[in-house]
């Protein structure tokens, strides 16, 4: 399995994305079809709290979205009443999971991915939009940071690399832990970075997702974790 074409993790747009906007307003039957996706999302998870507002995030409520960029639909949550936080994070978690592998959803081809968010979260997206109350909470801008472009391409080299030597060992653990790894260097990138969003750990990732190569190491996962649990179950017969 190879990868080797650099794909762009931003582009510099002059206008957002005429497919989801018009001008700087949300057309109406977009906002009216993510309100509907979040209700039935808020369904899904099977859990009441209150929903403090529903935003949507990332390149697409920014200058500068891709031709691959999807779109980020948070509702926000107010979950003060329960104390166990951290089973409901893994909770959210879950149920995105499940939602966005159940239903293939998106808006004029634009994939939206799920999540719950918890209140008073920090935000690192430039473009912040409600949908609930229709209107910007933070205004993007057109001029886009100056990011390193030379820095990402080979940081997305290195990290290929070592996905498609994880890929090669077969091995479910090495897999995970490839994974994970990757997450905490974005992670670090989006909330230590001064650079946030523009920075190299961040843009490295998208690069990666807009190359389908974390696609394809997560779809592997999936297979070999089907056939541990299957080879399991074939052993305790």
């Amino acid at each position: 399995m190879h990868f080797d074409e650099f794909s762009r993790p931003v582009e510099s747009n002059t206008v957002l994305n005429p497919k989801l906007w018009a001008h700087d307003s949300l057309k109406p039957e977009v906002r009216g079809r993510l309100l509907h996706i979040a209700e039935d999302f808020y369904n899904f998870v099977g859990l009441e709290f209150t929903v403090v507002d529903i935003v949507i995030t990332g390149s697409n409520v920014n200058y500068n979205y891709t031709a691959k960029s999807d779109l980020d639909l948070h509702i926000i949550a107010n979950t003060d009443s329960t104390e166990c936080d951290r089973e409901l994070e893994e909770l959210f978690e879950a149920k995105r999971k499940l939602y966005n592998e159940k239903y293939d959803i998106n808006i004029e081809g634009i994939p939206v991915e799920l999540y719950v968010e918890q209140e008073g979260e920090p935000h690192v997206s430039a473009g912040i939009y409600s949908i609930l109350t229709d209107e910007w909470l933070a205004t993007p801008r057109k001029d886009i940071p100056d990011w390193d472009e030379a820095k990402v391409k080979e940081m997305t080299r290195t990290w290929r690399k070592i996905i498609q030597a994880a890929i090669k060992t077969a091995d479910l653990r090495v897999l995970k832990t490839t994974f994970n790894l990757l997450k905490q260097y974005r992670h670090q990138g989006l909330h230590r970075d001064p650079m946030g969003e523009f920075s190299t750990a961040n843009l490295t990732f998208k690069a990666l997702r807009n190359e389908d190569v974390i696609k394809a190491m997560l779809k592997i996962m999936d297979r070999l974790h089907s056939q541990d649990l299957s080879t399991r179950e074939f052993q305790e017969k």
